[in-house]
């Protein structure tokens, strides 16, 4: 892609990153010169007709939002199978990358970065754009400190439906909400629940959730609580813990109301962090001790009845009524032990049952099979697979054979086939840029063949396989061929031989005759070549020029020989700079023969065989003509239908 102008207006320079759905360049524009970043769907995308209507959808939705904090969309469009985003060019780096150089960072910066994240997703949601997909990676931090939010890939108005299309989870699971992970709707609070994580890596320089597969992260998201952030080394504030802990509430009702509420706890013009949702009912107040609801005591009789400050002796009534009460009570008493027991029973002995091996089904017939054994399953990831086909279960958490209790829910991992990427241009580069280009599109570098050639130099790439532009698996090998440049041989001895002989000789080494002179001769018969030049073992290349001298009969003069004279270049590049057409001078001397002899040129390209010339001459006639080719071009001369001489290059 390096060097490409898409659309005629937009060349890329270099790579900038790489993310799920595709990749990011950084480019130019050629109207006025100004960086740009463009944003390409991956190859093997770029025909899946859903994903590059999420695609557009994302340049459509971004393209309508400006604010200070986001990175701008500019323009967007199609290059043959090319979709791209062309956004602005941020000089600067990553969250991510800044916490790996300098570690956590203090409460202050961590406040002023998450303050301004809040700001443009404020915005963001107020124009019905959720982000999906905040991450470090997708917060920018300037020169100047200031921070932008890029990639809104996988945004969509909130009228949309789920997170999920055909089982696929979008976004970063690390950074992943309960609700998210669940495959559920998603809102405004999931962007808040992923800005807490970023906030929680921010402060603690780790994350709170952390697994050894990504099934087994999104799990923690859904159900395990996240580790106080003061316990892993952050020096945070009980406020700064605080606003952390609201946003990484499982249940988004717990969280946040708004990015702008966030944004007023970290800037401290509120204490939204503080607010708790109401657990304490009327039946729990009723049951405390009187004394701690503040009724008065009862230990003597009201103030102006006769006996006042003396105790009250029971009355018959009571006396009866006291059994039925007290066996009232026990009655309640052991009916609710009952049912709790009944209750704590049926929760502890849950039926359990064995996790089926999903592995290389697909995803429906995992469900069924799920279904059968009294379970559920959820995809929580999606990777590409060599060995197993798109659609089909890659892994799955809990493993097969473990024992679980109904209704659990299964992780799968699902596969998105073999990873496809196009195979670079790199004829006529050195081998060193070869490997380099190859490398970087993520290919290998198969057998390395050599080859002589006369056009390409030494050491430079002549052939490739497979083909340039061919889409292949990721890590496929590419042959290649490595030019020796032009093979050097001896020249033959030419002398003694007919002129015949001689061409022929030159014509299977590919070299062609260029000149033949006439010497009187008496000592060998006429048309034997005398001299040549250069000289016999000499080391030449093909299309060297080579040129002989033929005997004549003493006196005969200017006569033509017996064998006809014809020499010719091979046919080269047109020096107008038409790389695409080749020129070729042909010299005949006509032979002794019949009085008119009919003259052929055929030139055979890549348009086909057609006459470049046709007439009658005489014995001894000069004729002189260039004819011209298209591509690789051959050169045939007949006399009388006769073919005399074919020169290739």
């Amino acid at each position: 892609m390096i060097g490409r102008v898409l659309g005629g207006r937009y060349e890329i320079v270099g790579p900038l990153s790489e993310g799920g759905m595709a990749l990011v360049y950084r480019g130019r524009a050629t109207g006025d010169g100004r960086p740009v970043a463009i944003k390409i769907l991956r190859d093997q995308y770029a025909h899946n007709a859903e994903l590059v209507a999420r695609f557009e959808r994302e340049a459509q939705a971004v393209a309508q939002l400006s604010h200070p904090h986001m990175v701008r969309v500019f323009d967007h469009g199609r290059d043959g199978d090319v979709h791209y985003i062309v956004m602005e060019f941020v000089d600067g780096e990553d969250l991510k990358t800044l916490l790996r150089r300098r570690g956590p960072l203090d409460e202050a910066e961590v406040r002023r970065i998450g303050a301004q994240v809040c700001e443009v997703l404020e915005y963001a949601h107020r124009m019905g754009i959720v982000h999906r997909d905040i991450k470090p990676q997708n917060i920018l931090i300037g020169p100047d400190g200031q921070v932008r939010v890029t990639d809104f890939g996988i945004a969509r108005a909130l009228a949309a439906t789920s997170i999920t299309e055909t089982g696929t989870v979008l976004g970063s699971v690390q950074y992943l909400s309960p609700e998210q992970a669940r495959g559920l709707g998603v809102g405004r609070r999931a962007d808040l629940y992923s800005l807490g994580v970023v906030l929680y890596e921010a402060a603690t320089g780790r994350l709170p959730f952390e697994g050894d597969t990504p099934i087994a992260i999104a799990l923690q998201h859904m159900h395990d609580p996240p580790p106080v952030p003061r316990r892993r080394g952050g020096r945070l504030s009980r406020a700064m813990e605080g606003i952390i802990l609201k946003a990484l509430a499982k249940d988004p009702d717990e969280r946040y109301a708004s990015a702008r509420e966030m944004r007023e706890d970290l800037l401290g013009r509120a204490a939204h962090w503080q607010e708790r949702p109401e657990v304490e009912s009327t039946a729990v107040l009723e049951r405390r001790p009187a004394d701690q609801r503040g009724a008065p005591e009862r230990s003597g009789a009201p103030p102006g009845r006769p006996g006042a400050g003396r105790r009250a002796r029971p009355g018959r009534a009571a006396a009866p009524i006291a059994p039925f009460v007290a066996a009232a009570v026990l009655l309640v008493l052991f009916g609710g032990a009952a049912v709790g027991w009944q209750a704590l029973n049926a929760y502890l002995n849950v039926p359990e049952v064995q996790v089926p091996d999903l592995a290389g089904h697909t995803l429906a017939d995992a469900e069924r099979i799920a279904r059968h054994s009294r379970l559920s399953v959820q995809v929580v990831e999606q990777r590409h697979s060599r060995t197993v086909p798109a659609g089909a279960v890659v892994g799955q958490d809990p493993p097969a054979g473990r024992t679980v209790k109904v209704s659990r829910v299964i992780g799968l991992v699902t596969s998105l086939g073999p990873e496809m990427v196009s195979v670079p241009d790199v004829r006529r580069r050195s081998l060193e840029d070869a490997r380099f280009a190859i490398e970087q599109a993520r290919l290998a570098v198969g057998e390395v063949r050599e080859a002589y050639d006369q056009t390409v130099p030494s050491g430079f790439i002549l052939l490739q396989d497979p083909a340039p532009g061919a889409s292949v698996e990721q890590g496929a090998a590419v042959n290649l061929t490595v030019s020796k440049g032009q093979q050097a041989f001896a020249l033959p001895d030419l002398v003694g031989r007919s002129l015949d002989d001689a061409r022929r000789a030159l014509e299977d080494l590919g070299v062609t005759l260029r000149e033949v002179t006439q010497v009187p001769r008496a000592d060998v018969p006429p048309g034997q070549v005398v001299a040549m030049t250069p000289p016999a073992g000499t080391q030449i290349h093909h299309g060297d020029a080579v040129a002989v001298a033929i005997a004549v009969r003493e006196g005969a003069g200017s006569s033509p020989p017996p064998q006809p004279i014809v020499t010719g270049t091979p046919a080269a590049p047109s020096p107008q700079g038409a790389s695409d057409v080749r020129r070729a001078h042909i010299t005949l001397v006509v032979p002794q023969g019949p009085p008119r002899q009919v003259v052929k040129i055929v030139v055979v390209d890549q348009r086909g065989v057609h006459v470049a010339y046709e007439g009658t001459h005489a014995p001894g006639e000069n004729l002189d003509k260039e004819v011209t080719g298209v591509g690789y071009t051959i050169v045939q001369v007949y006399i009388d239908y006769r073919l005399i001489q074919e020169i290739r290059p």
